[in-house]
């Protein structure tokens, strides 16, 4: 007998029942083609990401030795050889007389950072409905493609472009030290095989993102969807870089080698068209900024009771210098004294749009405590924030009322520049409480780690607009310090 689909799933509920039960693991998800696709014979890498509460040696090995155990004969796999491959990137070593298991092993915190550092990665994971315990959006979700992803996120465009001209690629693996398991990056000498992998795989997965990014919903093109946005990104070529695309992926599916196909002047081309399309939607900037320095800025609630001047001197200068004046379209500030100083500082010649909508949150009678004193005073309050639910300030406001009023301004936003379709770029100038609910609903982020999220004050957060849309468009590394290891 052969290995089919009965046998496939038997395997997959023993997996989850072997791996599940290990002390610690919080989410067990099966991810990558072996898992979706139908060819029953072509026995490529079994991806499985293992989540942790935190990790050590003895759980690490736990569960690579759960899988070693594995009796492959029992799924009519006996004739093949069980390899472990627990690195963490593209390195393939499956032939035809082996199945490897990508045995990929998180705890929370390094999850986290790989959800910031490489989103594209992650985004594709949590599209399986193959898991055990949490999904893996429900620890940390990448909420959103964004468009600087492409070129900002590990393993974007840059750093396969590198891979494949230097014949090397980057993995991490984990290494003891002083007891403990900590990740290195390590180099791999790629052959030729490797260059069909990563040429395919460069150009399919920029394009499957891309339909991501433009939908702004996780989701697969199908052929027509493909063939559309090769017309959209090489315009009268697209039949050329089609054409070469399938042909590329015949090329790495058979495992034949035709070395006309890693040429770096095609890739560039193609990358090139790539970035010039993607740049279109670069023509409408936003960028949202937290107000200057207060000496009110000390640790206690600061919300729209006080109502102080921002400290003037050479560092706000210097750090609102990115901005070119002479291109910004529409300058927008909330009413308080802090952001409209700011405002003026970039320039006294602009009639500044003032909105409400942009104040910072009302902490009502929290004003001026101190996270410890509001404790104290307001145990009830924080016990419901541990319980992720989302209370308003005494005669305050909660995220909620903030969201109600950000929307709000986005529609505003939007009905001004349809009545001005000048290229430029605009800026607003709000609150460290708004941005982060901003930036958190942006992303998709849960509710409960927005405060998590770092706001520095003059320090650029950049969104685009395209199609009556805002989206988001910076750098996540930035806003997340305090999640990265």
């Amino acid at each position: 007998m052969s290995f089919n689909n009965k046998d496939k799933d038997k395997f997959k509920k023993d997996l989850f029942k072997t791996l599940i039960v290990v002390k610690n693991v919080i989410s067990v998800t099966l991810v990558g083609s072996f898992w979706k696709k139908d060819n029953l014979k072509d026995f490529s890498d079994i991806d499985i990401v293992i989540i942790l509460k935190n990790i050590n040696k003895e759980k690490f090995q736990e569960c690579l030795n759960k899988i070693n155990k594995i009796d492959l004969s029992k799924y009519n796999l006996g004739h093949l050889k069980l390899l472990l491959n627990p690195t963490f990137g593209p390195l393939k070593f499956d032939n035809k007389d082996n199945i490897v298991f990508h045995t990929m092993i998180y705890d929370i915190k390094s999850h986290i950072e790989h959800v910031i550092k490489s989103p594209f990665t992650c985004y594709d994971w949590e599209r399986s409905l193959d898991f055990k315990g949490l999904p893996l959006k429900k620890i940390f979700p990448v909420g959103k493609i964004q468009l600087d992803d492409f070129f900002l996120s590990r393993r974007g465009v840059k750093d396969y472009i590198a891979n494949i001209k230097n014949n090397y690629i980057f993995y991490q693996k984990y290494e003891l030290k002083n007891n403990l398991l900590i990740l290195k990056k390590k180099k791999y000498k790629i052959d030729e095989r490797h260059k069909v992998e990563f040429t395919y795989h460069l150009f399919k997965f920029l394009i499957i993102n891309l339909h991501k990014f433009e939908n702004q919903k996780n989701i697969i093109p199908n052929d027509r969807e493909i063939k559309v946005l090769f017309k959209k990104i090489f315009d009268k070529d697209y039949i050329y870089y089609l054409k070469n695309f399938l042909l590329l992926k015949k090329i790495k599916n058979r495992k034949i080698i035709n070395y006309k196909y890693f040429s770096l002047y095609f890739i560039q081309k193609f990358i090139n068209n790539f970035e010039n399309y993607l740049n279109t939607y670069k023509i409408q900037k936003i960028i949202f900024l937290r107000h200057g320095k207060t000496m009110l800025n000390d640790g206690t609630f600061l919300g729209i009771a006080r109502n102080p001047g921002i400290i003037k001197n050479k560092k706000i200068i210097n750090d609102l210098k990115f901005i070119k004046k002479d291109k910004i379209k529409i300058l927008f500030s909330s009413n308080l004294r802090r952001s409209l100083e700011t405002a003026k500082l970039i320039s006294n010649d602009y009639n500044y749009q003032i909105s409400k909508h942009l104040n910072e949150k009302n902490y009502g009678k929290a004003e001026g405590l101190n996270y410890q004193q509001f404790k104290k005073k307001y145990p009830n309050i924080i016990k419901k924030w541990f319980n992720k639910k989302d209370p308003r300030f005494p005669s305050g406001e909660n995220d909620t009322d903030v969201l109600r009023r950000i929307n709000l301004f986005k529609k505003k936003l939007i009905s001004s520049v349809n009545k001005d379709k000048n290229v430029g770029f605009i800026v607003v100038i709000s609150h460290n409480a708004l941005l982060r609910c901003l930036i958190g609903e942006s992303l998709a982020i849960p509710k409960d780690m927005w405060v998590k999220i770092n706001i520095d004050h003059c320090e650029p957060i950049n969104f685009i607009l395209k199609n009556n849309m805002i989206l988001p468009n910076f750098d996540r590394k930035n806003f997340f310090k305090d999640l990265i290891i």
